[in-house]
């Protein structure tokens, strides 16, 4: 039995992907979250604190194989780990925000009653610098130890895919095309689906053929080491993500308003640059910070990150990034055209699914706000797709999944037909959501 505490976005998410494939109980201190999840799902919902022990025990703890930890309060979060261990022996997973206790759990090599810590920030940070890195992408993740990328694109008018099929799209080395995301719908395409303007395409291959890919359907060219990059926010997200741009050559500069946390960030950064503004205060921030950026990420509040959007859009900043937390708003947010949104939630989904699945995928990444997943996992003897050639391996499986990818001796393989999956092949497998659970068991 899994047992979620906390029934906001990431315990629902995981409620909808697990509830098929899981004994799945929820447990919230607000009635109508559990009345919603339980009129929806197939799951058991508990209405109480899940740091109680006797909340806990109403939940069968003691039946608990995995324990969550989802609320909106890091401490309560570690303390609903500490409460599980002492009521039953489950694998316990905490969603924290702040990174200090982040370092402080790693440094303890798994203490705190926690043994799966995942930290908002550090995650969201890690997702922006991923996906501006590679031209006109709208997520990026990277899986078999950085052989295999998986990106989503939009398809403008002029593309040398646009209007054209999948088949005749087909041209580029190393990579497959597995879903094309149409208005609300996630579509498995065929050699016969017509690929159109506004579509968005998820594309899984090399990490070298996904660039050209890039290349052709993008007109954003890549950052250069010496852009003109601003981040707008200097509390822990803002410095997380300057520190990956940092490891990835650029030197931001960063947009902070208070001054002894400008002063930190200095001393605390390499190459970056702080300026003491106060990016929340409409009349009283200077816009000429954004005049010339090449790159602009929004990494304060939602409200912030949506006005900077505007201001950037006037002042003809060539890319803009956001971090937005509110799920509700992140439709808002993608109406503004804005090249990169990064919704952390969407990242501890898919971390927390990579524990929940165990010994399946070794990876897991959710798109289009868990409509779908990708999953990594390492076939073996027992697994449904051993043996047999790729045409019908899938066969054995449900009918809304692709193969993108196989890494076999570390050497990636093209998932054509006729190729006979073996035991100890990687397989890179996009599958609608509502089916991972079934797939990451078969396989």
């Amino acid at each position: 039995m899994i047992l979620v505490i906390g029934a906001g976005d990431v315990g629902s998410n995981l409620v909808s992907d697990l509830e098929d494939s899981h004994e799945v109980t929820v447990v919230d201190r607000d009635p109508d979250r559990i009345d919603s999840l339980t009129a929806r799902y197939d799951v058991t919902g508990v209405v109480g604190d899940g740091r109680s022990i006797a909340t806990l025990r109403e939940a069968d703890i003691d039946r608990a194989e995995i324990v969550v930890a989802s609320t909106d309060s890091d401490a309560a979060n570690v303390m609903v780990c500490n409460a599980a261990k002492h009521s039953g022996d489950p694998y316990t997973i905490a969603r924290v925000k702040e990174v200090g206790l982040f370092e402080t759990w790693r440094s303890l090599e798994g203490g705190l009653g926690v043994d799966t810590m995942l930290c908002i920030d550090r995650l969201a940070a890690e997702a922006v610098a991923r996906t501006i890195a590679l031209p006109g992408a709208l997520s990026v993740d990277t899986f078999a130890g950085g052989k295999v990328e998986v990106a989503e694109f939009e398809i403008g008018a002029d593309t040398p895919i646009t209007g054209r099929s999948v088949a005749e799209a087909d041209r580029y080395a190393s990579t497959t095309f597995v879903a094309v995301l149409r208005d609300d719908e996630v579509i498995i395409p065929t050699g016969e689906t017509v690929i159109r303007q506004g579509d968005r395409v998820v594309a899984i291959g090399s990490l070298t053929s996904i660039s050209q890919f890039a290349e052709a359907v993008s007109d954003q060219p890549a950052l250069e080491s010496d852009a003109n990059v601003v981040i707008v926010g200097g509390d822990e997200l803002g410095y997380q993500i300057a520190q990956q741009f940092e490891s990835r050559g650029w030197s931001p500069t960063i947009i902070e308003r208070d001054p002894d946390q400008a002063n930190r960030l200095a001393t605390r950064l390499r190459s970056s640059s702080v300026t003491e503004t106060d990016a929340t205060n409409v009349g009283g921030f200077n816009p000429d910070v954004l005049s010339g950026a090449d790159l602009a990420v929004g990494a304060v509040d939602d409200d912030t990150n949506y006005l900077l959007a505007q201001l950037a859009t006037e002042f003809d900043v060539d890319r803009t990034a956001a971090v937005v937390d509110d799920p509700d708003v992140v439709e808002l947010f993608e109406e503004t055209g804005l090249d990169v949104i990064v919704h952390p939630e969407d990242s501890i989904v898919s971390e927390t699914l990579r524990v929940i699945y165990g010994t399946g995928p070794e990876e897991v990444s959710v798109l289009e706000h868990d409509s779908a997943e990708v999953l990594e996992v390492v076939v073996d003897e027992e697994s449904a797709l051993t043996g047999k050639a790729l045409q019908d391996a899938t066969d054995q499986l449900p009918a809304d999944i692709v193969i993108g990818a196989i890494v076999r001796n570390d050497q990636l393989q093209i998932p054509r037909g006729n190729r006979i999956i073996q035991a100890g092949d990687r397989v890179i497998v996009f599958v609608d959501a509502s089916v991972a659970g079934e797939v990451a068991a078969k396989i």
